[in-house]
């Protein structure tokens, strides 16, 4: 199953885009993009979601692709928005998986909805700002500064997307020297590179204002408290990722009560999410 141009409208009006792939009558899944991404990065998943017998979908988040922009909006109100949207979907109990920037939403789900979400997994997650950063590419570690001010992250943002749409190849070429593990799955798998370019450039297609105004959520108040998500969870990490710090996946496994961490000593940024996508699915029960 595949489907991408999927939509629906909240009660407050605001339209929610989304992907499914996988198996329809499967278990339930949710995965949440990255922070520069969009529903289509369920395509990277998609072959593990019907081995794995899981029907997986992929909403992307206000202002990202097709979902209006929500100007001031929080984890905690992205929690809000799952619930209303996975009632109208008719979904009781699911499992989520939060790649990247889709890390904290989906703690934030399993914080504000733990009677419906049983399986939390997290890869490559940022952590609330107390977490150590060592070990990010220099590049990584400045963009991480400036995304604590809109005004100064916006210019990057926009300059990022102009070189992704303009010269894809040497977008991605820069992006291998940054993150050695992803380079070589891109080299291997040309494919996949591709899907990664095709969804990022989706995520952008209102602009950069949903980017922006998510990561300026990283490094502020998360507006909960880890210990307090009662639900079973993995936090998986690349070694090898440069662009989120191993610490902070650290953090997290020790600040959720019930979490176990799993290191792919040579993944990166994408390649841990991507050469793991079996392991990680299977491994999310069906719920009560």
């Amino acid at each position: 199953m595949r489907s991408e141009g999927l939509k629906m409208s909240l009660v407050d009006g605001r339209t929610v885009a989304w992907a499914e792939y996988g198996v329809p009558e499967g278990r339930s899944v949710l995965l949440f993009h990255g922070g520069n991404d969009s529903r289509l990065a369920g395509r990277l998943l998609a072959d593990a979601a019907t081995q794995a017998n899981v029907r997986l979908i992929c909403p992307d988040r206000p202002g990202y692709g097709g979902s209006t922009f929500s100007d001031g909006r929080t984890f905690l109100d992205w929690a809000t928005d799952v619930g209303s949207f996975t009632d109208q979907l008719g979904i009781s109990e699911y499992g989520v998986v939060g790649h990247s920037g889709g890390g904290p939403h989906a703690i934030a789900c399993a914080y504000a909805n733990p009677e419906r979400v049983h399986s939390l997994v997290t890869v490559s997650s940022p952590a609330p700002p107390a977490a150590p950063n060592r070990g990010l590419h220099p590049a990584f570690r400045l963009m991480n500064l400036l995304f604590k001010s809109p005004s100064l992250y916006r210019p990057m943002a926009k300059n990022q997307l102009k070189q992704m749409a303009t010269s894809p190849d040497r977008w991605l070429s820069v992006w291998g020297r940054m993150q050695p593990a992803d380079g070589e799955l891109f080299r291997q798998q040309p494919e996949i590179a591709a899907e990664i370019v095709a969804e990022m450039t989706e995520g952008a297609r209102q602009g950069v204002s949903g980017i922006v105004r998510e990561a300026s959520l990283y490094h502020t108040d998360w507006g909960f408290d880890l210990r307090d998500v009662p639900t079973s969870s993995q936090i998986w990490h690349g070694r090898r990722d440069r662009q989120a710090a191993l610490g902070w996946s650290t953090f997290l496994a020790e600040e959720l009560p019930n979490a176990s961490l799993h290191i792919d000593e040579h993944g990166g940024h994408f390649s841990t999410l991507i050469n793991n996508a079996d392991e990680i699915l299977t491994g999310i029960p069906s719920g009560s």
